[in-house]
């Protein structure tokens, strides 16, 4: 009967420790799947319904790749690069960031980002899988600096009530225009005459980004170039830069079919009590809340030579680390590829997807108005690289706005904003 108890205990035992082992080897199980994945923390600059659609865009990531586990960080617009900045210099970056296309001419030069062509390739990045014209904008020196996800552009909206009740639109309901800018006057012009009294032909922010903007788009339909080829003079003083800017000055003083100091055009537009608004894409998703609104959009009418307006991208950039590892650079490129493939997700925020594919999609097309000015991409005139392409833009908008309040002629506004330029550009 001893030997049996002693037996016993000894059984248990083994059985004991064989089960311990069992266990053991479960949590070294989950201990190693937990290891393999990767974990990257993900900064945006996102306000409204752009943050809201980025956050699914994340979560759907996140659900799709157990392996890799994505946090976003939505900051303030105007504190943004600011922080990136500091982040990069402390050695504390994020893993992957939006970084506009007209910020990598500081980026890069500033050695803030990491080149993406070692790590592309592994990641299933195929560059021709994007649209030239934005994927060109982030190429320096034949590198690949960044993965675009989209363009935002400016496009022409329109509303079909007030232009179908005057007669102006013609049987697919897009606007009866003749060609140029003489054709624009005369539309607006008839819109002046057929519709309500207080019906305003054309509607815009009276200062700031829409006249800027405006006269980046008409300029560049002149060809016409911001800065000297080497970047270290204004080139933009010039009868073609004149005339673009003279064009928005007669809208409102000569012409009349731009109200004078307005402080939200798009508010104005969506309100149903103007014609016609430039606005960029991202508006496609405020206008279609406001369900008394009748709208329609497309590209920029071509006023001039070319066909061409103002638009930016948002791309994703790897801040440069303080230590290099290499399988989360992979997950980090292989994320941001995936949300360029899923642009028609992000198109819900008005933006055009960077890759045709998802252009092509039916999950894109069958999304109203963005088909009628996805043609834009091919249109957009990026700003030149230069790591004072902020400081000029502000430069431009303060002068551009002396003209839109009726303080200076153009002339006196070109040769101002030229000499402030050219003063910056020689620091």
């Amino acid at each position: 009967m001893k030997k049996l108890n002693i037996f016993v205990v000894l059984l248990l035992l083994v059985v004991s420790a064989l089960a311990g082992c069992s266990s053991s080897e479960k949590t070294a199980g989950k201990n190693e799947t937990a290891s393999k994945k990767v974990e990257l923390n993900y900064w945006v600059p996102f306000s409204g319904g752009d943050g809201d659609f980025m956050k699914a865009m994340v979560e759907e990531f996140n659900k799709a790749n157990p392996d890799i586990q994505v946090k976003m960080l939505n900051l303030k617009w105007e504190e943004y690069y600011t922080k990136l900045r500091t982040a990069v210099a402390s050695k504390q970056a994020p893993d992957v960031a939006v970084a506009h296309t007209s910020k990598l001419g500081e980026l890069v030069p500033e050695g803030m980002i990491q080149e993406l062509d070692p790590i592309a390739e592994k990641a299933g990045v195929k560059w021709d899988s994007f649209n030239e014209n934005i994927l060109n904008a982030t190429i320096f020196e034949d590198k690949h600096m960044a993965i675009p996800l989209d363009t935002h552009a400016m496009v022409m909206f329109y509303n079909k009530k007030i232009l179908g009740d005057a007669g102006l639109l013609d049987d697919n309901g897009k606007p009866k225009m003749d060609p140029g800018a003489a054709g624009f006057v005369q539309f607006l012009k008839q819109v002046q005459e057929k519709a309500p009294k207080n019906v305003m032909p054309y509607v815009g922010t009276s200062n700031g980004n829409a006249p800027y903007w405006m006269w980046w788009s008409l300029y560049s339909q002149m060809e016409g170039k911001l800065l000297s080829e080497d970047g270290k003079k204004a080139a933009f003083n010039n009868k073609e830069g004149k005339e673009a800017l003279q064009f928005i000055s007669d809208m409102v003083y000569k012409y009349k079919f731009w109200p004078k100091n307005v402080k939200n055009g798009g508010e104005i537009f969506s309100a149903g009590q103007a014609a016609v608004n430039f606005n960029g894409v991202w508006s496609t998703g405020s206008f279609e809340k406001s369900q008394d609104l009748d709208f329609g959009v497309m590209t920029l009418p071509q006023l001039f030579e070319q066909k061409a307006t103002w638009g930016d991208s948002h791309t994703l950039v790897l801040p440069i680390q303080k230590h290099v590892d290499k399988k989360k650079q992979e997950a980090t490129v292989k994320f941001a590829n995936w949300l360029a493939d899923h642009g028609a997700m992000w198109a819900k925020a008005g933006h055009v997807p960077s890759k045709p594919a998802v252009t092509e999609s039916k999950e894109f097309t069958e999304q109203k108005y963005r088909n009628d000015y996805v043609e834009v991409v091919n249109d957009v005139n990026f700003m030149p690289n230069s790591d004072k392409l902020f400081p000029i833009g502000d430069i431009l908008r303060a002068n551009f706005d002396l003209v839109m309040n009726g303080q200076a002629s153009v002339d006196e506004v070109m040769d101002k904003a030229e000499k402030e330029v050219n003063q910056l550009l020689s620091k």
